[in-house]
């Protein structure tokens, strides 16, 4: 194929799409329709990644093409890729879908001919996500930048451009179970309908700019679900129900809160992180222990250590959230969560307290990062549990890592309430272990799918790969004995959504060597199978030549625009919207710093930022200076100066912030050294704030204990003093 040539950048061929949601009681089938055309001169090859829901199964590929409607097939990938690339050798048109990364598909629509157009539709199926007495319906539709390191072929790296627009059209039917009940579109203006068939959502004026969010309040009488679904001779047993709050065995919790503050954090994203860390302070209770860690290229800690979360630490947390921002460059989760576990694996352990992470984040990780700290949660008992931040948060591999330490992961997108998810996982966090789930499937021939770990309050999907269709009347079992129930299934249905969904979970829980075979039984696109068709030409259309490379760009999500937008002059005219690249170059970087740590970015060589008055280093020799000798105290001396001081900010009633006040709390045989001390450290006198930094060199040199409560207000001092 022809190297990646570049095109005007307003330019794109996706000139429309088109979404159609059906949800029939906690199961979704959508429908995206896109239509590509093609206004270069010659043929071309669009290239489009796009998120999917990580846990939605495929069920099918349809495309027009030159007038002829096509129907794709599932092949191993290598197959795939091969029959694709002699389709588009041989001049003719071809579409390929195919799996990049977790929930992130690529299709690829090759020998489109100038002035064609192409329309492609693709269906999926996606469980409906239930917890703390609502349904949660969520469908990534732009993907987030990333900032760092890709392992994806620059080709099919999904990138974002302020230039262009991608039209939706939306239509979300609802139907059983949900279409009488509250419901609520967090994402996007909808107006709302009802006809005999249930509730109608359509949204107003849509972009693909940012992710569709729905979320249900359930029957108050809602009591679970089960299906017997056909799979050719055998079936499909799936069984949905709640685990009992009467189960909640809650109590005090050592907690390390992890919040993200990388670049790709900006805008509503860390708005958000900042409610939550209040709402978490709002939750926390005086036997709990804290510490908040943010992170990005390295990990700042809120506190110096962990605190007893008493009312003055909870303040102090909320006072702080406002320095929760997105400044610190890169994506660090590796060694965040190494920092994490190895504070909470330093405190005294206690048999009746729970030791958890909550990491909230949208980057994503290689496995190899989290093995230490996974390694560390697994010897201490800490479970991590995961808020992933819209669609190119790394759940493919936090899923596991939360699974695996028997802590939980949910979704959010950056227009809805984080601080909901975090406080449902600190709920988790604060019981004692997952509450025991078994499901006796009365079937010889039943092999059941493994079940995640789960809360009180949470919602549960039991499937089980059947042998054949008998009847058959499943029990289940929660808390060893203290909830039981049963349910009966008498007569196999077709759904195929159900089936889908039940093929791509057995496909996850399968051994390496046996994933292929399923992804083919199943129809599914994976690692191993993707989808193609193939549009044959006539000898007098066939196309001539490789055709050209053209990338289709995201839209730059919303949340981020009003950032950027933020930060520029009111007199400057802009669009609606603008990515950031364009931000960062209006403003002098470039749109790589945005990975970055602020700390480590530089303005560009102008000579108008060269102040006139400023002069200039020689050349050659340097100049020399006298130095005086430092001054120095003894340790007992230094001991004695850093109680004082401590005891002067932290004591309000020995006066405000002055040498002279100082000075009075020191042994009169001491004065005169601690002075010439103080006079060398601060030249300039002693103020609140010179007070503060000369604290934080005390405590380095002396070791002396701050109180949980005096950590607190430490931590306050020494963030506020950096913008005074």
């Amino acid at each position: 194929m022809n190297v990646l040539q570049s095109r005007a950048l307003n330019a794109t061929p996706l000139a429309h799409s088109a979404l159609t949601v059906t949800i029939t009681d906690l199961v979704a089938e959508y429908e995206l329709r896109h239509v590509f055309c093609n206004d270069c001169p010659k043929a071309i090859e669009a290239v489009y990644s796009f998120p999917v829901p990580l846990d939605s199964a495929f069920m099918g590929m349809e495309a027009t093409l030159a007038g002829e409607h096509l129907i794709a097939k599932i092949l191993p990938s290598k197959h795939a890729s091969e029959r694709y690339d002699d389709a588009i050798t041989d001049g003719n048109s071809a579409v390929l879908l195919e799996r990049i990364e977790p929930g992130m598909l690529c299709v690829n629509l090759g020998n489109l001919n100038p002035g064609e157009d192409g329309e492609i539709t693709l269906r999926f199926a996606a469980p409906l996500r239930c917890a703390g007495g609502t349904a949660r319906f969520s469908l990534p539709l732009v993907h987030r930048p990333r900032y760092g390191c890709s392992g994806l072929d620059e080709l099919v790296e999904p990138r974002n451009d302020f230039a262009v627009e991608h039209p939706l059209e939306a239509v979300i039917r609802v139907r059983g179970l949900l279409s009488n009940v509250p419901v609520s579109c967090a994402s996007h203006a909808a107006r709302f309908s009802t006809d005999d068939t249930g509730l109608q959502l359509r949204l107003n004026q849509a972009m693909l700019d940012r992710d569709l969010v729905l979320v249900f309040e359930l029957p108050a009488d809602f009591a679970g679900h089960a299906h017997l679904v056909c799979d050719g001779d055998a079936a499909v047993g799936v069984l949905g129900f709640n685990v009992p709050v009467s189960l909640r065995n809650s109590g005090p919790c050592d907690l390390c809160l992890v919040m993200d503050g990388s670049g790709s954090m900006t805008g509503d994203a860390i708005a958000q992180s900042r409610a939550a860390l209040s709402a978490v302070a709002g939750m926390l209770g005086d036997e709990d222990r804290i510490q908040v860690l943010r992170f990005g290229s390295k990990t700042v800690p809120l506190f110096r250590r962990p605190l007893k979360a008493s009312a003055r630490v909870r303040d102090a947390m909320a006072e702080l959230s406002g320095t929760i921002d997105s400044s610190l460059g890169g994506t660090e989760i590796g060694d965040a969560l190494t920092q994490a576990t190895t504070s909470l694996a330093g405190l005294q352990a206690h048999t009746d307290r729970r030791r958890a992470v909550i990491l909230v984040t949208d980057g994503a990780v290689h496995p190899n990062e989290i093995e230490h700290a996974k390694a560390r949660a697994s010897k201490y008992n800490i479970r991590i549990f995961v808020v992933a931040v819209g669609s190119s948060a790394g759940a493919d591999v936090l899923a596991p890592l939360a699974t695996d330490t028997n802590g939980v992961i949910e979704r959010a997108v950056p227009a809805e309430s984080i601080d909901e998810v975090v406080l449902r996982q600190l709920q988790r966090a604060r019981e004692f272990a997952p509450v025991a789930v078994e499901v006796d499937w009365g079937h010889p021939g039943a092999n059941p799918l493994p079940i995640a770990p789960v809360y009180a309050g949470d919602a549960v999907t039991a499937i089980a790969m059947l042998s054949d269709q008998r009847s058959l009347e499943p029990e289940i079992r929660i808390g060893g004995s203290r909830f039981q129930r049963s349910f009966r299934l008498d007569k196999a249905e077709d759904a195929p959504a159900l089936r889908a969904l039940a093929g791509h979970s057995a496909w996850l829980s399968a051994p390496e060597e046996a994933k292929e075979a399923l992804a083919m039984r199943y129809g599914l696109v994976t690692d191993e199978t993707s989808a193609v068709l193939v549009k044959v030409r006539a000898d007098a259309q066939k196309i001539e030549g490789l055709p050209m490379i053209v990338p289709v760009a995201h839209m730059e999500p919303e949340g981020m625009v009003a950032s950027y937008r933020d930060h520029l002059p009111v007199a400057l005219e802009l669009p609606s919207y603008a990515s950031s690249g364009v931000m960062a170059c209006l403003r002098g970087t470039t749109a790589w710093d945005m990975g970055i740590p602020a700390f480590l970015r530089k303005l560009p060589d102008d000579p108008a930022n060269i102040s006139e008055s400023r002069p200039l280093r020689p050349r050659g020799k340097r100049a020399t200076r006298s130095v005086s000798p430092p001054i120095a105290l003894d340790p007992e001396t230094l001991h004695t100066l850093a109680n004082a001081l401590a005891r002067l900010l932290f004591d309000e009633k020995d006066g405000e912030v002055t040498v002279d006040n100082l000075l009075a709390l020191i042994d009169p045989a001491l004065r005169d050294q601690v002075a010439a001390y103080i006079a060398a450290k601060c030249p300039k006198g002693i103020d609140y704030q010179s007070a503060v930094k000369l604290m934080k060199r005390l405590l380095k040199s002396t070791g002396i204990a701050l109180s949980d409560d005096q950590e607190a207000k430490f931590a306050v001092m020494t963030q506020t003093t950096k913008t005074r």
